[in-house]
Parts: C-alpha cells; structure tokens; sequence
C-alpha cells in the first residue's frame, strides 16, 4: 500500500504540473486538467481515511480478542491525529481553488487570475506535503501491522500447543491480513467513488460552466474504466469485505 500511495502522489503531481503549465500558457483545457487534478487529488487523501480506519478497526479488534498489548491501538490512534486534519485541509483548499478557477474563468478581471495562481501556488505546495506525511505514515503504520501480525501468531500458536500436539517453537502463523487484503477491497472502493466522481468534471463544464461543446465519451470511457478497475477488485477480494466494514 506505501508503494500504491506513492506512485499515485507522483502521478497527482504530475496532473498538478500539467495544470499549471496548460494555465500559464493560456490553454484553454487549462480547466479541464485542473479539475481532474482537483478531483484525483481528494480521492486520494480519502483513500487515507480508508486505510487507517480499516487498519485502526482491524488493530483493535485483533487485540481484543487475543488480548495483546494496546499500544498498537495507541499508535493507530496517534496516526489518525497526525494525517486527518491536514488531509481535511488539503481537501478544503482544492474547493476554494477550483472555485477561484470557475471565478478567474468566468470574471476576467486580472486581480482575480493573480489570486487564483497564487492560492493554487500554496495548495499544491500543501498537498505536496500532505502526501509526504501521509506516505511516511503509511509505512511506518505497515510496519506496525506487520508486527501485530507476528505477535499474533505467537499467542496463536500457544494456545494450539497447550491444546493440542502442536510442536512450540516453529514459524508463527499469519493470523490477519491487515496490510494487503482490507485495503485492496478499499482500494477497489475507491475507484468506484472515483468513478462518479469523474462526472462532476462533466457537470461542471456543462451546466455550471455552460460550455455546451465539452464532449461526453471522454467521461464514459474515464467512469467506465474505474469502475470496471473498483468491480473487479471488490469481487476479486470480497472475503475481505467484513473486515472493512467492521
């Protein structure tokens, strides 16, 4: 998941790049790209909601029941407090900036494209940052499952030697797949809610914008693709279902 959400923090800053260079060179996509960048950029900080509230609900879970030590609770908890807010923020100020681009578009006054670039100079530079922590995060939040996922089976293992003919000593078992599994299935979510998202694009040029010309096919093939990408990952990984949603 750490290398998912890293190649995905590339390819939002790339798509803030474009966006900006089709901006200052006065391309009339400029929009278009900027929106897509917008929305591409909020799901993925909604994708980190996902994953540390599955992993924080699974960690808790797990320790409960096999009454293992609650710092590993503690720590998850540490995370969500360390990335939810800036994650919110970064959210709230993609909205004031695609609004500031509809205004900048729809105005034509200079002061307005002067504020317009240089809120966009700071959000990007804040989300930026935001996907530096949050992928720091991640990681060290994976290395902490892992951990949990050894010590579990640990206690798993004595248990099975203290009832049965069970051999003490040899490899503890994987007890829960809290890395890779719950979050493949949230991934898989998340590309269906990027999927109608992607239609926000559309209706914004189309009804808000009145640009009665944007044509509809590039939005059924994008929609199409991620929610076929999400229906596939979700069945694929559909045992792992409860788990996300306990």
């Amino acid at each position: 998941m750490k290398t998912f959400f890293g190649l995905c923090s590339l390819l939002s800053a790339a798509l803030f790049g474009v966006s900006v260079l089709y901006g200052l060179q006065g391309v009339p996509n400029h929009m278009l790209w900027g929106l897509g960048a917008s929305i591409f950029a909020a799901s993925l900080h909604c994708l980190v909601f996902a994953i540390f509230t599955g992993s924080g609900k699974d960690t808790r879970l797990l320790v409960e029941d096999l009454s293992l030590n609650k710092e590993y609770v503690k720590r998850t908890k540490a995370f969500k407090k360390e990335v939810f807010p800036p994650a919110l923020y970064a959210i709230f100020f993609l909205l004031i900036l695609t609004t500031l681009g509809g205004a900048a578009s729809k105005a034509g006054a200079v002061w307005v494209s002067w504020v317009h670039g240089l809120w966009a100079t700071f959000t990007i530079f804040y989300n930026l940052k935001t996907y530096w922590l949050e992928y720091r995060a991640i990681g060290i939040n994976s290395e902490i499952l892992k951990d949990l996922n050894f010590k579990a089976g640990q206690v798993v293992n004595q248990l099975k030697s203290e009832t049965t003919e069970f051999t003490p000593g040899s490899e503890p078992q994987k007890v829960a797949d809290l890395e890779w599994g719950t979050h493949v299935y949230a991934f898989g979510r998340f590309l269906g809610f990027l999927s109608w998202n992607t239609w926000l694009v559309y209706l914004y040029f189309r009804f808000i914008m009145g640009d009665l010309r944007t044509p509809i096919w590039p939005f059924v093939v994008m929609s199409g693709v991620l929610w076929g990408g999400g229906w596939f990952l979700r069945t694929r990984y559909q045992e792992f279902k409860l788990n996300y949603q306990s």
